[in-house]
């Protein structure tokens, strides 16, 4: 009698949107991987095409550590202001990308990509399979109002989070057997009611929920607020007034792009006067706000349709989506999240 092994599931791991909050991701694909758990295909939309691509380039390393050294003052620079097709070209973020891809198209990646975008005339979802991978993430992360649209193939796309801000269906249709998606959205909105910090509601422990080998020596703190590590680690007091930031000729930027409290541009501003209701909400404030709004319903919508096998949701609410300085505490938390999620993983994958 002939025994046949059975193969072991293809695994898809999905990146979702969410700007300044997808270096949770870096800390989530950490994760996995330390629980000896590689993906075989790898896709996302916005940031997590971002991500994705770098990971299946081989530079998660190069990544962490670039993100590790931002600073409020560096993200301004690198955001190259304009005023046609978007408020960002994002050309010099671009740039700096495009000699890490150093030309590569996607089959050239070391492992299966797919970046999601959409197309900006009739709002349908593209999936970029094949061509450069500069132009697949640039076309995923172009933010309409903030980020010029691509021309690619005739039309003009725009971020995939406008269709499909967690494609679970991209790493379906890559014949994933196993589809483990990341959402880094779930609780933005209820994070900001609560004055801009992270749900201080503790996680149970893996053990606690029946799982093993996770432990407080991954350096994730979940219970602790963003804003309260952001603050720790900058050596400052939480109402503290930020410095202006200056030009490079040594004028300052204009007012609507000064960091107005602990959290800058993506958190609430905690000084007493005036109260929050008497404010009116700066451009940009208003822009990632109503970003923040489209994300979560989208991807309610689509995940209520297209479930994922596991469903890993890190707790960024109180981080905003111009927040690229804070890598630390994001990167912890997608650790921290994927730590919490590894029995229900595990059991997905047969692992004992």
């Amino acid at each position: 009698m002939v025994m046949h092994r059975r193969r072991p599931p293809r695994v898809g791991l999905v990146l979702g949107g969410g700007a300044a909050r997808g270096w949770a991701h870096i800390g989530a694909i950490r994760a996995l991987e330390e629980a000896g758990i590689k993906p075989d295909v790898v896709c996302g939309t916005s940031i997590g095409a971002l991500v994705g691509a770098v990971y299946a380039n081989g530079d998660l390393d190069w990544l962490e550590d670039w993100v590790g050294k931002l600073t409020w003052q560096t993200v301004v620079r690198l955001l190259d202001l304009r005023f046609s097709g978007g408020l960002l070209g994002g050309r010099k973020v671009i740039d700096l990308f495009a000699k890490q891809f150093n030309g590569r198209v996607i089959d050239e990646l070391a492992m299966p990509f797919t970046a999601v975008a959409t197309e900006l005339d009739t709002g349908r979802e593209v999936w970029l399979r094949e061509g450069g991978v500069v132009d697949a993430v640039r076309a995923s992360i172009a933010i309409p109002g903030l980020f010029t649209p691509i021309w690619h193939d005739g039309v003009w796309l725009v971020d995939g989070g406008l269709s499909n801000p967690v494609p679970v269906s991209a790493a379906r249709a890559m014949r994933a057997d196993t589809v483990i998606a990341i959402d880094l959205n779930h609780d933005i909105l209820n994070g900001r009611d609560l004055g801009g910090a992270i749900d201080t509601v503790p996680r149970e422990t893996p053990a606690e929920v029946g799982g093993a080998g996770a432990s407080a020596a991954s350096g994730a703190q979940p219970e602790l607020p963003l804003e309260a590590q952001s603050d720790a680690q900058a050596g400052s007091l939480p109402d503290a007034d930020p410095a202006p930031l200056l030009r490079r000729n040594g004028k300052p930027f204009p007012q609507w792009l000064q960091p107005s409290g602990p959290g800058a541009l993506g958190g609430a501003d905690v000084r007493v006067a005036p109260p929050p209701s008497a404010r009116v909400p700066s451009m940009l404030s208003s822009i990632a706000q109503s970003i923040d709004i489209m994300q979560v319903r989208i991807t309610r919508s689509r995940l209520a349709g297209e479930p994922a096998d596991v469903l890993i949701q890190p707790r960024l609410g109180g981080m905003g989506i111009f927040d690229f300085h804070r890598a630390a505490p994001a990167i912890a938390e997608g650790r921290a999240a994927v730590q919490y999620m590894l029995p229900a993983i595990k059991a997905q994958l047969g692992m004992d």
